[in-house]
């Protein structure tokens, strides 16, 4: 077929005596008559021999070929690609494809001189049918080819990149948001870049997110695969780095059921309002005038009332083996920020194998794992328990009743599932939230307006309960709207999770390959000047007034916890911690910069990558609040 379609000369001559030789029934052909029909596939086989050497042969004794002498034993090759393009037997236009020159030699499909060996392959009647054949698929793909087009694939545009790094350079020097940031200023709000091999497409608009989050959501569901997410979160059992797949699924509706849902609210609510006490008695306890680490503070709280709701206890009061929990937490973080061998298979395993990258992935799976075993060996030991409810068990001992050789049902969980899970929850349930408050009471240092207005609103709400800290919240709209602001403009985790398409899909008209990365770039969806105004880069809750817009929003105007089925399963209980936290806070305490430094120059520079955090500690000097004035 690619010689008649190089030869027009050829196409007309055979499919005018085809043509001629058949009937208007479909199948219906006498080959038999075709006689040129047979002289193109002898030319094809002449100049294409479907095996150019042959099946080796092998000699069976001593003989001569040539006037030369064959041993026996001795391997032989025919090359008749060659013997059929020979210009001793076919001429000078040997190389041409000429069909009429068959005319000369009848039509036997073996020559008797042997001119052309490949015909003792095949038998005549199958050549024959699989060029009629070929003709008939060469018929049916012009007309496609007439009523459709081909259509080239328009993938997103590409910042020039440069050999091996690709585009690795243009995010060094500066936060990966807001590199990716400057990027779709100049190539839009989708675009392609290359880690090493590995593309990357990038999402910088509401619209775009919608997409990803909801109308191709079934495309974008899964996650890309890294060592250190396979490795500390043994061979993706959890839930954040896990992808989709029926064991995902599973894991996800365990989660939400018996750790985040109505069964666990009461406990929950036991336990934050225990410890939003003993801080506040914590910071009441203080001298006068006295600087107090916030970051430090509400790492302790948040930790101690996710421990308590999940694990049944607070593992502060005993020291475990390793270093603090503080630590492995900002090594779990860094080491999940993923390695050179993500992006460069090949060059970057050996640089993360020689500069140690491997062995601190170990460490601290090790010094991880060692904690969570912990935690579970004493559920095995019925030593935990510091829950009051009597009905109630923690997340933990719920997980290990799942896990029991009696326990019946679908539902059971291994051990592995079990570390998993209670990975996503030290890492996913504690250090958000932490980032989220501490850049929030930033935001309001920096704003005495914001500080007054909110104040008022809580103190107002909760003029008659001054007698505890369990302040009614529901009231609070200006609290909401505050933070909300702050998970605008500070996402804790600014790209999110990388996603991973399934199939070939379209973003915004362009092409979409199976197995993209996808970096969605909430840190900017935020501060859209096109969605929020031109004061989206300011801190101003009062937007919200007129702007109904929540965490799972139906048109991702903010995406502080993603969306889509690779949602955060947190969104609704963790603004609530923030909410009463903050609350209590500002009740129960005036808050000052320390001397020295004025309110509007209070650093805010970020520092972190897959979890940004404020670079400097926040200080502050709390006051009592003085009710009588």
């Amino acid at each position: 077929m690619s010689e008649i379609t190089r030869s027009p000369r050829v196409m007309q001559k055979l499919q005018s005596e085809i043509r001629n030789c058949t009937t208007r029934k479909p199948g219906e052909l006498d080959i038999t008559k075709m006689s040129y029909l047979k002289m193109v596939v002898k030319e094809t086989l002449r100049l294409h021999p479907p095996a150019p050497l042959l099946i080796p042969h092998e000699s069976l004794s001593h003989c001569q070929i040539g006037g030369y002498s064959v041993l026996p034993g001795t391997c032989v090759i025919v090359n008749g690609w060659w013997i059929g393009r020979d210009p001793g037997t076919w001429g000078e236009n040997a190389a041409e494809f000429y069909p009429e020159r068959n005319l000369e030699y009848g039509h036997q499909t073996k020559r008797t001189n042997n001119h052309m060996e490949t015909f003792t392959i095949f038998p005549s009647w199958l050549l024959t049918t699989l060029l009629v054949l070929s003709l008939f698929c060469f018929f049916l793909y012009t007309v496609r080819s007439k009523r459709s087009p081909m259509v080239v694939p328009e993938l997103p545009p590409n910042p020039p990149k440069l050999p091996i790094i690709g585009n690795l350079h243009q995010l060094l020097g500066k936060p990966r948001h807001q590199a990716l940031w400057q990027l779709s200023q100049k190539y839009g709000p989708v675009f392609l870049l290359h880690i090493g091999s590995k593309p990357y497409l990038v999402i910088s608009s509401s619209a775009m997110a919608k997409q990803v989050f909801k109308i191709q959501d079934h495309i974008f569901c899964s996650r890309p695969i890294s060592q250190a997410s396979k490795r500390l979160t043994y061979n993706y059992l959890d839930i954040a780095f896990s992808p989709y797949n029926n064991h995902w699924k599973k894991m996800r509706k365990l989660l939400v059921s018996e750790f985040l849902g109505p069964k666990r609210a009461v406990s929950f609510n036991h336990v934050l309002v225990a410890e939003i006490e003993c801080m506040v008695r914590s910071i009441s306890s203080h001298p006068s005038n006295t600087v107090v680490n916030l970051n430090k503070m509400f790492l302790a709280s948040v930790k101690a009332v996710v421990c308590k709701v999940a694990f049944g206890k607070n593992y502060r009061e005993e020291p475990l083996k390793g270093p603090s929990w503080e630590v492995m937490l900002d090594e779990t973080m860094e080491i999940l920020n993923g390695s050179l061998g993500d992006s460069f298979p090949w060059l970057g395993r050996l640089i993360d194998q020689f500069s140690g990258w491997n062995f601190k992935l170990e460490k601290c799976f090790s010094n991880i794992d060692a904690y969570i075993e912990t935690i579970i060996d004493d559920h095995y030991n019925h030593i935990t328990g510091e829950v009051n409810d009597d009905h109630d068990t923690d997340f933990v001992h719920t997980l290990l009743e799942l896990s029991s050789i009696e326990n019946p049902y679908d539902d059971r969980v291994t051990k592995g599932d079990i570390k998993a899970l209670v990975m996503d929850v030290l890492t996913g349930g504690i250090d958000t939230t932490v980032v989220t408050m501490v850049w929030a009471m930033s935001e309001i240092i920096r704003s005495p307006r914001v500080m007054q207005k909110l104040q008022s609103e809580i103190r107002n709400c909760s003029r008659r309960k001054q007698g505890g800290h369990e302040l009614d919240i529901t009231k609070m709209s200006y609290l909401k709207m505050v933070v909300k602001e702050t998970l605008r403009l500070h996402p804790p985790a600014p790209l999110l999770i990388p996603h991973e398409s399934l199939s070939h899909c379209q973003i915004g008209g362009y092409s979409v390959l199976p197995g993209t990365c996808v970096l969605v770039n909430g840190w900017w969806i935020g501060r859209d000047p096109g969605t929020w105004g031109e004061n989206a880069a300011e801190f101003y809750p009062e937007r919200f007034e007129n702007i109904d817009v929540d965490f799972g929003g139906g048109n991702f105007e903010m995406v502080p916890f993603g969306g889509g089925r690779r949602s955060c399963p947190a969104m609704n209980t963790v603004p609530a911690t923030i909410e009463s936290m903050m609350a209590n806070l500002l009740y129960w305490f005036d808050w000052e910069v320390p001397d020295g430094v004025k309110n509007e120059d209070l650093n805010m520079l970020e520092e972190g990558s897959l979890v940004v955090r404020k670079k400097l500690p926040l200080c502050l000097v709390p006051k009592k609040h003085n009710w009588e004035d």
